[in-house]
């Protein structure tokens, strides 16, 4: 409590922390969504990766143990719990296959995303990451921890971070964008439904018929469900540790001749 008490008095923290607050009122709405999401869940991610690329899938297993290992001991060398990450095995093997030039990230936390992302783009030899997130709020001097796992990726030069929140960090991540438009796209930071529509709305102008969505946590509110009736797109949806993630813009990726939404 003394942390977070800490950090909300910081200028820059503190209408970031309150509208957190307040999104914890909205509509809850996750029953319907996760019903939904476990009706729609078809593959597993080795099933989803291995239907679109059985061959890179077996490539890649080697690196996704790898950077799990390196994740593992960084973070035992820590004092303090920062969580689990997210799908970093989808999110290495999409960066593989696609070959992105730019990829926006938001919800960074320890950096097990961005980590996946980085080493995939070394790989690639190309590409550029922009992530958003904010800092823990309940840990002393927090800004130290945020990707904290991918700071010594000597590709770092490729990857910008800002960590002032995403109705901040978006937007100053499209301007910097310049003419490019957003190849891959991983939303994994505010979870509320308006959190969810301010980040597309901010990024809309650089997203185009052929970028790739990946939205964790499509359990929590009908945000997704929603997404896919208003783009009318194929998506797939993919159960991970318990939850559900969705991806959109995957017409080019899977042949129409197996079953996807």
């Amino acid at each position: 409590m003394k942390n977070i008490i800490l950090n909300l008095f910081k200028l820059n923290y503190f209408f970031v922390i309150i509208k957190k607050v307040l999104k914890r009122f909205e509509k809850n709405t996750s029953e319907e969504a996760k019903k939904w999401a476990k009706l729609n869940a078809k593959f597993t991610t080795e099933e989803f990766c291995k239907l679109i690329d059985l061959q890179l899938y077996n490539e890649i297993l080697s690196d996704v143990i790898l950077i799990e290992k390196d994740a593992k001991y960084r973070l035992s060398k820590l004092n303090v719990t920062l969580g689990g990450g997210g799908n970093f095995i989808l999110l290495y093997f999409l960066t593989r296959k696609l070959k992105p030039n730019v990829i926006v990230e938001t919800g960074v936390a320890a950096g097990w995303s961005s980590l996946a992302f980085l080493r995939a783009l070394n790989k690639n030899g190309k590409g550029k990451l922009y992530s958003s997130d904010f800092p823990y709020f309940r840990l002393e001097k927090p800004e130290q921890y945020i990707g904290y796992l991918a700071k010594n990726e000597i590709n770092k030069i490729n990857w910008f971070l800002d960590i002032r929140g995403d109705d901040v960090a978006i937007p100053e991540i499209s301007k910097r964008l310049g003419e490019n438009h957003v190849d891959l796209f991983h939303y994994d930071s505010d979870k509320s439904y308006s959190g969810r529509v301010k980040v597309l709305e901010n990024l809309n102008s650089k997203i185009n018929s052929k970028t790739v969505m990946i939205f964790d946590d499509i359990q929590d509110n009908l945000h997704f469900k929603n997404l896919t009736e208003k783009m009318k797109e194929k998506y797939c949806i993919i159960e991970f540790n318990k939850k559900y993630l969705g991806v959109i813009g995957i017409n080019f990726l899977i042949n129409d001749r197996y079953e996807i939404r």
